[in-house]
């Protein structure tokens, strides 16, 4: 009888035993899972298990049964364009632990292009534009700096102007597509629908010469005289690109948090244009004359023929907001880059 009974009891243990193995994962192993950068999305043998933590130092872990694996991790840039992309072949064993440390390479997500072609067809982002009727204004000022002296009438045809500043989003368009060189760096505030900086003015040439390629369009730099007839919403007399409130109009030094903002959070100006006081100073298309409007032409002027210096207008996130004035100029060399100069793009009928 004792003989039966310990025969009949092992069989029940070693099942029992190998029961609890299972229902507690004794026989699986487990990986720890590091991607940079965090925040990664992890696959294993192709189905996603979930994302790595966005902070270092901190992994995700599976527990995965014994055998071979391939863990991929992956994350979009953000340029709509590329993803950032890891992977490596592993092997788990029973009751084991390794961690996958994962550096994510940047290459080009296909589908993520294929979608924007579909929505873009040309390749190219085309700015929204607003038609600006032709007129006179009195452009300068007399109680501003020296080189904005004196008021002078100037008449100009009518034309489009871009209803917003090229952002980030449309120039990396031109980066991935192979029309310009430069990429610009968006100081870690991110890139998207916030104004493109750290451009020059060669950099915009180069910019609008792939543009009116793959659009068959001509845009080019507004003059200095469009840009602030523009601004002043047809020439009227107002101190700031749409009025005198600069804060309801503009991002600069005293709103701003030291960084530029994503275009049109701000109001309009009379013609439903955003952002021509601050956010980022908007390269013209003319030379820098300090007494150019001494000799400036009544119609359509286009600048001074000689000057080694391009044209700035509008102020910026740094800036004061004497620098927002509607008839404030500024000027760099026209292969200088800052984190503070952008651009906005005209065309005409």
């Amino acid at each position: 009888m004792r003989i039966r009974m310990k025969l009949f009891i092992l069989p029940v243990l070693v099942v029992c035993t190998l029961l609890l193995q299972n229902s507690y994962g004794a026989t699986k192993g487990m990986i720890k899972v590091v991607t940079d950068p965090g925040d990664a999305k992890i696959y294993v043998n192709g189905k996603r298990k979930g994302n790595s933590p966005a902070e270092k130092g901190q992994t995700f872990a599976l527990k995965l049964p014994e055998g071979e694996y391939v863990v991929e991790a992956s994350k979009p840039v953000g340029d709509g364009f590329h993803e950032y992309y890891g992977e490596k072949e592993i092997f788990v064993a029973e009751d084991s632990l390794q961690t996958v440390s994962l550096k994510l390479k940047k290459r080009l997500d296909k589908q993520a292009k294929a979608a924007f072609l579909k929505k873009y067809p040309n390749g190219a982002i085309e700015p929204e534009m607003v038609k600006i009727p032709g007129g006179s204004f009195e452009m300068g000022s007399e109680s501003g700096y020296g080189d904005e002296k004196p008021v002078h009438t100037v008449t100009l045809n009518s034309f489009m102007m871009a209803r917003y500043e090229v952002t980030f989003e449309e120039w990396d368009a031109c980066v991935n597509f192979g029309g310009c060189s430069h990429t610009p760096d968006d100081e870690g505030w991110g890139r998207g629908k916030r104004p493109v900086m750290n451009v020059s003015w060669d950099d915009t040439q180069e910019y609008i010469k792939w543009i009116n390629k793959q659009t068959g369009k001509q845009y080019r730099l507004p003059t200095e005289a469009e840009w602030e007839y523009a601004c002043r919403s047809g020439g009227k007399n107002e101190k700031y690109c749409g009025g005198d409130s600069l804060d309801q109009l503009a991002w600069y030094d005293k709103n701003s948090g030291d960084q530029t903002h994503p275009v049109g959070q701000k109001k309009s100006n009379g013609l439903g244009l955003y952002d021509m006081s601050g956010n980022v100073w908007e390269w013209v298309q003319d030379k820098y004359g300090k007494k150019y409007y001494a000799e400036s032409a009544g119609n359509n002027p286009g600048g001074p023929s000689s000057g080694s210096g391009r044209v700035l207008r509008g102020g910026s996130w740094y800036d004061y907001a004497s620098c927002c004035r509607s008839a404030s100029r500024h000027y760099y060399s026209p292969g200088y880059r800052y984190y503070y100069l952008g651009f906005r793009l005209l065309r005409t009928p």
